[in-house]
């Protein structure tokens, strides 16, 4: 069976919410050509802000030249925000499941209001994909009633190029360079960015971002 419903997650919801830090600096970054950069994070030193944390059922945190995290209880999210403002942006990181299920969710977040209100772009290890909205606690799918596929999203361990883009109201999801999904929605103007990982029924999603990019369109 599929996941169809993601509100489940709702009541367990975990926020590492971060510090605000000075953004990090890329002078020349090929792939991104002229794009102006407005933060970029490789993570090889914890001067970006980021808030670590450990406990039993989650880890967040720099490790294995990256930032992990780990989710060890089922129906749970965990995830972590550098501090920072930004309004219209694409928001780049490349990520793999280190172990777990197949059947997780990792991805990005933008216009982070507080732990209440933000969009998520998620998707799985074995090739599902969507954009929640969370409003005043409340967690909603955007743009259908359950997750999509798609054969673009490489599967188990290998590794996924994720974008998250947020200009104006629209609302978009790229996968390894193709556009999986796009909405509109007009609730959350600007916020904070970060990362996110988490569990359906079962526990042990275990997920390593290698970088992280905001760039202005």
């Amino acid at each position: 069976m599929r996941k169809l419903v993601f509100l489940a997650l709702v009541g367990v919801a975990m926020a590492i919410s971060g510090c605000r830090g000075e953004p990090l600096v890329a002078d020349n970054l090929d792939w991104l050509g002229d794009t102006p950069v407005l933060f970029w994070d490789d993570f090889s030193s914890q001067t970006g802000g980021w808030r670590t944390h450990e406990d039993r059922l989650s880890f967040s945190g720099y490790d294995q030249e990256g930032f992990r995290l780990t989710v060890d209880q089922p129906n749970f999210l965990i995830w972590s925000v550098p501090g920072l403002n930004f309004q219209d942006i694409d928001v780049h990181t490349k990520a793999e499941k280190l172990s777990g299920p197949d059947n997780n969710l990792y991805g990005l977040i933008c216009r982070y209001q507080d732990k209440n209100n933000f969009y998520a772009f998620v998707i799985s290890s074995d090739g599902y994909y969507g954009i929640y909205r969370k409003q005043a606690g409340s967690l909603s799918m955007m743009g259908s009633t359950k997750m999509g596929f798609s054969q673009v999203i490489r599967r188990g361990g290998d590794p996924n190029q994720i974008t998250a883009i947020c200009r104006g109201d629209q609302l978009a999801l790229v996968v390894n360079d193709t556009k999986l999904l796009q909405v509109r929605d007009e609730t959350f103007a600007y916020g904070d960015v970060g990362l996110i990982a988490g569990n359906l029924d079962r526990p042990g999603t275990n997920i390593l971002f290698d970088y992280f990019i905001v760039v202005k369109p």
